[in-house]
């Protein structure tokens, strides 16, 4: 029995009306139109490929490829799409390969208006005559965009697509385009960063100790303020913030550009930084001074902004582990005396907390895990019969929902047996399509659901079986260790990070030292 493909993908005429519009349907209305084409002719369709994401070229569409690959095969009689522009666009390699796959495997091209034959010489000139002139069409269309782009540049407007940290994106009011409006919790932040790199804190004598993008990445990360990608701080994080204009009010274009290189046959895409980008002044509100931004490139062009030591010079074993409990900076280790060892201490200017000799907060820290190991191995008792019930409710839930999805499959596989049948009409085919089609989406989705589930209980126990040997471990060899960066690598193996909180000085037992210990646990242990 012959068999159909069906491709579908929005062309950006069909986006802008979505957009002009508000109604977002044009792939389902495709859909219908192919089906009901399909219905009429008395095709069987063995599968539809509908792309979701936007893309110039084969390689940034995913489902075109998969496309390529089905017709390949010669399995199939032909593919339905709505025109000949919506198989390719992209530059004359893109429209060969959409070509010859179509040609060599005698696979036809079907259209609401025409059936194109590649076996046929004048349909196989039309088809490919159809594919320039669409690709004419897009580079005109992209040349007015371009065009557009730069006039809303030159007017101060955001062209670019997600917004810098600290602005939300919004639609002028009354007029084309967009600008950037403050958020203010982002905003704090922002201006934070800046005044803790050109300013920084004031020094017992009363000048000011600006600090570096690395000790500015560990106080946020302490404070618990999530990164511009909601995860932690870093120090290029940092310098991205200080390096933008945008905060200063301006707004830029083109500053990592795609630049395309043909390299040993193969094409490489590559985004190097444009020194001599375009600034335009916005017409958004700026964060911080201009003043305050120059200096902060000042700055940066003058500090040195080395790469951090490999492990093989670590000279503290504490190194990365231990926070301020007052500032949030990362502890620091000061060289060993005559008369005592090493000693670490918060490197911020008047900060209270007091400092510790290295051996004595590493004694300390044995103690600490020694008694956490205790008191886990008693809690995770009840939690491992407690895992075990859920895995058994988690795994008899799974494999439910498999059977209601495999039946549900099983449904949709009918559907087009009675709609060539005529048990169903064309309508009714449709709108049961479209409840199966929402159905399998729901049940697909508690599947994915309940593997997650179940992945995370066995994380969970995984996590569980594996800590208690493993800080063990530490517990009995770390001390037998010469090398500074071996106790820390085998320390990062068990611990997050480590806070220390210390107001009064002396002997450790005299003192009011204390450690928070935050070993490298499962997140799911908390919801057993």
């Amino acid at each position: 029995m012959e068999q159909y493909l069906v491709y579908l993908r929005k062309s950006r005429k069909d986006r802008d009306t979505e957009m002009q519009t508000g109604v977002f349907d044009t792939l389902q209305r495709h859909r219908d139109t192919l089906l009901s084409l399909a219905n009429n002719k008395g095709y069987t369709i063995a599968g539809i490929f509908e792309e979701v994401v936007s893309g110039d070229t084969i390689a940034e569409r995913p489902e075109m490829q998969k496309l390529l690959a089905a017709v390949e095969t010669g399995k199939y009689t032909g593919v339905l799409v709505m025109e000949v522009p919506r198989l390719a666009r992209g530059n004359t390699r893109d429209q060969g390969t959409v070509a010859e796959t179509f040609k060599y495997s005698d696979t036809k091209i079907v259209t609401p208006d025409k059936v194109y034959d590649p076996s046929d010489e004048a349909d196989e000139e039309y088809f490919e005559f159809g594919l320039f002139m669409s690709r004419r069409e897009y580079m005109a269309i992209n040349r007015r965009l371009q065009r557009g782009r730069m006039a809303s540049l030159n007017e101060g407007k955001y062209i670019a697509g997600t917004p810098p940290y600290g602005y939300r994106k919004v639609k002028i009011e009354h007029q084309k385009g967009y600008t950037l409006e403050i958020n203010p919790e982002q905003a704090r932040v922002v201006k934070e960063i800046f005044r803790l790199y050109t300013d920084g804190d004031p020094r017992p004598d009363g000048t000011l100790d600006p600090i570096g993008s690395y000790a500015i990445a560990n106080q946020l990360n302490a404070q618990g303020i999530p990164s511009p990608g909601g995860m932690k701080w870093s120090a290029v994080s940092v310098r991205d913030v200080l390096k933008n204009p945008t905060y200063a009010g301006y707004v830029r274009w083109a500053y990592r550009p795609q630049t395309k290189q043909m390299v040993g046959g193969e094409l490489t895409v590559s985004y190097p930084v444009n020194k001599d980008c375009k600034l335009q002044e916005g017409v958004h509100a700026p964060i911080i001074a201009e003043l305050t931004w120059r200096r902060a490139m000042a700055s940066m062009r003058d500090r040195s902004h080395a790469p951090l030591p490999s492990a093989k010079h670590i000279a503290n074993p504490l190194a990365g582990l231990l926070y301020c409990s007052v500032c949030g900076r990362s502890l620091v280790q000061l060289p060993k005396g005559t008369k005592s060892g090493p000693t670490v201490m918060c490197p911020t200017s008047k900060c209270p907390t007091v400092g510790s000799r290295r051996e004595v907060v590493e004694q300390a820290l044995m103690e600490s895990l020694s008694d956490w190991l205790i008191s886990y191995r008693i809690k995770i008792s009840p939690q491992s019969e407690q895992g075990a019930e859920q895995r058994e409710e988690s795994e008899s839930a799974l494999a439910s929902a498999q059977k209601n999805l495999e039946k549900l499959s099983a449904q949709k596989g009918k559907l087009y047996d009675l709609l060539e049948q005529g048990v169903y009409t064309q309508d009714v085919f449709l709108e049961r399509s479209r409840l199966l089609a929402s159905r399998i989406t729901e049940a697909e989705a508690a599947v994915q659901r309940l593997h997650e589930h179940l992945a995370s209980i066995n994380e969970a126990e995984q996590t569980r079986s594996q800590l208690i040997p493993r800080i063990q471990n530490v517990l009995d060899i770390y001390n037998t260790l010469d090398n500074p960066a071996d106790q820390n690598a085998l320390l990062k193996s068990v611990l997050d990070h480590v806070i220390y909180s210390k107001s009064v000085g002396g002997q450790w037992k005299k003192s009011d030292m204390q450690l928070y210990i935050f070993p490298k646990i499962s997140p799911f242990e908390n919801d057993l």
